[in-house]
């Protein structure tokens, strides 16, 4: 069997696995003759759905028929669609057709692709990995975990140079998503296993390459206005599609030139515009400094450690802006390696890793279908590392607090966000009344590291509102019955437990042993009653 790492991008997404001697490396996508797939989606017709580079041209000329940046809408509460040819698709559905392309590339070479690492931002939350490991079942993988990108790419990092213990700031500015993650590296005291531990992380999935594309993309449409003596709501949509469809060239040659021309015909006419680095520069340097503030902010969870190295990851990180911004902070210490390719590499260092679990286990060879000597080298590469890595948010259920002279609907946060995964904790509880027959306890996440908050919904489930910096998700419920005459004074344990895949929530009745389960992947599948029955208090008084 064949374990591959994929990193499925805003943008651009990439598949990996390691060689016959024990190298990663990425899979060349012959197609477009790339070593990255568009992460695009054309639906040319009811028999015909497209994706990559071939896709992404079709913008220009047909973009009401295009998907892209789908990363930025998975697993997100508005539950957006995409309809083509009488045929609804979801975020998930069409995430699910990249990764069927990613997989088809390999296949057409002759491999299979059975067990898989699928790459997520570290600051994605439940829903968002949960509808991201969803994807990757609908397109017929078998996903074996999830990893946070930046502590791929520090894996990668740490296979091909790592000789001695040394603390990363690891700065993943992809397509749709900006990461900030610092992370230990060390060696045991035998000079073995090395070992990779997130210390802190940081960052905003909304934040990515996009943003630099779309000032640019206001830039060059005032300026034709301008040229021309219209205003933007009189540019016709076809000639807002050229100038969308040149954004990205224009911005990879002020990568490398100091200016460059674009050229687009409106009402017939050619308009050139030519735009300088400097003219980029000043206007996404908002963009840029918002970047530093989360380095800021997540240097000061760890009492701004000493960094010794600093990993640019991510296509974005060409821009000579942000290495400049970057180097200013940390001079003399910024490395830029593969940041197309290094987190799907890590990834696939790490489906190695779990496959090596599983060999364990099971006795059987699930690590990659080459010799014995490759199988060898993929053990020997695989056995060399750990890998602690960090809950992205607080976690924990909805409970009536009964002290002080009005009882009041909070969340206890179990577990809070920086917390070594896979992370568990348990509490107890106790009905709210003699005779209940039964517990509907609700499980939230947040970005809060208080104790307990105000949740998104009150004990009989109506909205209610709450501070949106905490961000708090109503993830699922939990119903737990209760046999007859079971006394308020009952304790109920209830055990959160969270890993890279999900949430998995327990409670068991103490006095009867009775135990109920569930794992939560995405609220968007889960029926929320609205009843005032049958939640858990506090305290046993």
């Amino acid at each position: 069997m064949s374990t591959y790492g994929i990193d499925l991008g805003t943008t651009y997404s990439c598949i990996a696995r390691l060689d016959s001697n024990g190298n990663p490396e990425v899979i060349r996508n012959n197609e477009d003759n790339s070593n990255t797939l568009a992460s695009v989606v054309f639906f040319e017709n009811e028999n015909n759905v497209i994706v990559g580079q071939v896709a992404k041209d079709n913008i220009e000329t047909d973009g009401d028929r295009v998907v892209q940046f789908v990363k930025r809408e998975i697993g997100k509460p508005d539950n957006r669609t995409y309809e083509f040819d009488g045929k609804v698709y979801t975020p998930v559905e069409i995430s699910a057709l990249i990764l069927t392309r990613l997989k088809d590339i390999v296949e057409s070479q002759g491999d299979t692709v059975d067990d898989v690492v699928i790459t997520v931002p570290a600051y994605f939350g439940l829903e968002e990995r949960s509808a991201t490991k969803q994807a990757g079942e609908l397109a017929g993988l078998n996903v074996l975990s999830l990893i946070n990108e930046p502590t791929a790419a520090a894996l990668s990092y740490c296979a091909r140079q790592f000789q001695e213990d040394r603390t990363i700031l690891v700065y993943d500015l992809g397509g749709g998503t900006f990461d900030v993650t610092i992370i230990k590296m060390s060696m045991t005291e035998d000079g073995g296993v090395q070992k990779i531990t997130v210390l802190a992380t940081g960052g905003d999935d909304t934040l990515g390459g996009k943003d630099w594309d779309d000032k640019l993309y206001d830039f060059i449409l005032r300026a034709c206005c301008d040229e021309n003596g219209l205003l933007p709501e009189e540019l016709d949509a076809e000639t807002r599609q050229d100038i969308r469809s040149k954004v990205e060239e224009a911005k990879r040659k002020l990568s490398q030139k100091e200016k460059t021309k674009v050229r687009v015909d409106v009402n017939g006419a050619r308009t050139e515009i030519i735009i300088t680095r400097n003219d980029f520069e000043r206007m996404t340097a908002d963009l840029v400094g918002k970047t530093m503030n989360f380095v800021e902010s997540t240097l000061q969870k760890v009492n701004a450690v000493d960094i010794d190295t600093v990993l640019l990851v991510g296509g974005s990180t060409y821009m000579p802006m942000i290495k400049n911004a970057v180097e200013e902070k940390f001079p003399g210490k910024v490395q830029q390696h593969d940041p197309d390719q290094a987190v799907a590499k890590g990834a696939a260092i790490y489906a190695s890793m779990l496959g090596l679990s599983i060999d364990n286990v099971e006795g059987e060879n699930n690590i990659a279908s080459v010799d014995g000597e490759g199988e060898d080298k993929h053990a020997e590469l695989a056995a060399k590392f750990t890998v602690e890595d960090q809950t992205p948010r607080s976690f924990g259920p909805g409970v009536v607090d009964t002290k002080g002279s009005k009882p009041k609907y909070i969340i206890e946060n179990f577990i809070k966000i920086g917390e070594k995964m896979p992370a568990v904790a348990t509490k107890t509880y106790y009905p709210i009344e003699d005779n209940q027959e039964r517990v509907r306890l609700r499980a939230f996440e947040n970005r809060s590291m208080d104790d307990s908050l105000i949740p998104c919904v009150n004990e009989e489930g109506e909205p209610q509102a709450t501070d949106p910096a905490h961000m708090v998700k109503l993830l699922g419920e939990l119903i737990v019955n209760l046999p007859p005459n079971t006394p308020k004074t009952t304790k109920i344990q209830v055990t959160f437990k969270v890993d890279a895949s999900g949430v998995h929530v327990e409670a068991i009745n103490t006095a009867t042993n009775d135990k109920f389960e569930t794992f939560l992947r995405t609220a968007s599948d889960v029926d929320i009653e609205k009843s005032a029955v049958h939640q858990l208090r506090i305290s046993s008084d």
